[in-house]
C-alpha cells in the first residue's frame, strides 16, 4: 500500500465512483486507456498552496511558486507507476485543473470539502487555497482501500455547502458572486487579468484591481481561511508552494524572467509575457 502522507505529504485523499462525477471531458480517459463509460473510480486529494510568504503582492497566491500543473505532472510521473505495480494490468492517469470530471463537485462529493459560494471547494482544514489533483482507473472503487493507506470511501456522496455567510459575495469587487452561488465567470475579476484582450472596461477593472494576475479577494475574507490561519492549517506543508516566490509583478521583473529563461516555468505563463505584462502596464500607467 501507498503511504501518500508519508511519500508525498498528502493527508487529504478520498476515493470516488466515476459514475458519481460529472465526466466533462470523457476523452481525457479514453486517451489514458481508461474506459469513460464503465464502473471505473478516482482518487482525488488536495494540495494546499497557501504561504505567508507570498503574501503582500499583486500576484494570486495560485500563482506566486512555481507552475503548480509542472509539480502535479512530476507527482503523477512517480505515483502513477507504483500503483501499476501494485495492480498489474490496471491502467492509472493523473490530471488536475484540466480534467476530466467537475472537479470541485466531485471533491465535495467525496468529502475532501464544501461548495462555497464563491464556485470554489473549500476544506475545513485549508481553505480554498487548495489545488485538486486526481488519479483516475477503470477498476472499482473499492480498490482504493488495497492500494492507499487511510484513504476516505464515504457510504453516501452527498454535497455540503459552506455555511452561505455571503461574505465572498460583498467583498467581491466585480460583483461576480450570485446569491445561491451563481458566479459571472466573465466578470471575475481572476478572468479578467487572463483575458488576451480587453474591454474599456476591463482595463479599467485591471487599473483599479489589486491584483495583475489572478484575486484572491474572496477566499481572504472568508471565515474558513480565517478560521484555517488561527488554527495554524492553511500554512502549506508542502515545500514546493514556499519556494522561489515571485509575489510581486513589474515590468523590471518579467523582462528578467523571461530573460534567464524562468518565465515558462511559471502559472501565469500560460497566457504568455504579453497578457500579464499588459496587465502590469495598465497598473504603471495609474501611478500603480
Amino acid at each position: 500500500m501507498l503511504d501518500l502522507r508519508s511519500l508525498y505529504g498528502i493527508e487529504a485523499a478520498a476515493s470516488i465512483p466515476l459514475s458519481e462525477c460529472f465526466v466533462a471531458k470523457p476523452y481525457l480517459l479514453e486517451r489514458a486507456g481508461i474506459p469513460a463509460d464503465g464502473g471505473g473510480s478516482a482518487l482525488l486529494f488536495l494540495l494546499p498552496y497557501y504561504t505567508s510568504g507570498g503574501e503582500g503582492g499583486n500576484v494570486s497566491m495560485y500563482a506566486v511558486a512555481g507552475d503548480y500543473h509542472e509539480y502535479c505532472k512530476s507527482l503523477f510521473a512517480d505515483i502513477c507507476p507504483r500503483l501499476e505495480a501494485l495492480m498489474p494490468g490496471a491502467r492509472f492517469a493523473g490530471f488536475a485543473d484540466h480534467s476530466p470530471i467537475r472537479e470541485v463537485e466531485a471533491a465535495a462529493k467525496a468529502g475532501l470539502g464544501v461548495r462555497g459560494q464563491n464556485g470554489l471547494l473549500i476544506s475545513r482544514e485549508y481553505s480554498s487555497f487548495v489545488f485538486i489533483g486526481g488519479i483516475y482507473t477503470g477498476a472499482d472503487v473499492g480498490i482504493w482501500h488495497d492500494l492507499i493507506c487511510g484513504v476516505k470511501i464515504r457510504d453516501s456522496y452527498e454535497p455540503e455547502d459552506c455555511i452561505g455567510c455571503g461574505a465572498c459575495r460583498a467583498a467581491c469587487p466585480a460583483g461576480a458572486i450570485g446569491e445561491r452561488g451563481r458566479i459571472d465567470r466573465d466578470a471575475c475579476l481572476s478572468a479578467v487579468t487572463q483575458k488576451k484582450k480587453l474591454t474599456a472596461e476591463e482595463e479599467g477593472a485591471v487599473a483599479e484591481a489589486e491584483y495583475v494576475w489572478g484575486c484572491d479577494i474572496c477566499q481572504l475574507v472568508c471565515p474558513y481561511t480565517k478560521a484555517a490561519r488561527s488554527s495554524g492549517t492553511l500554512e502549506t506543508p508542502l515545500s514546493y508552494f514556499k519556494e522561489k516566490l515571485i509575489k510581486t509583478l513589474d515590468t523590471a521583473t518579467i523582462s528578467r524572467l523571461i530573460s534567464d529563461g524562468e518565465f515558462e516555468s511559471r502559472a501565469f505563463a500560460w497566457r504568455g509575457a504579453g497578457v500579464v505584462g499588459r496587465n502590469v502596464h495598465i497598473k504603471e500607467e495609474n501611478g500603480q
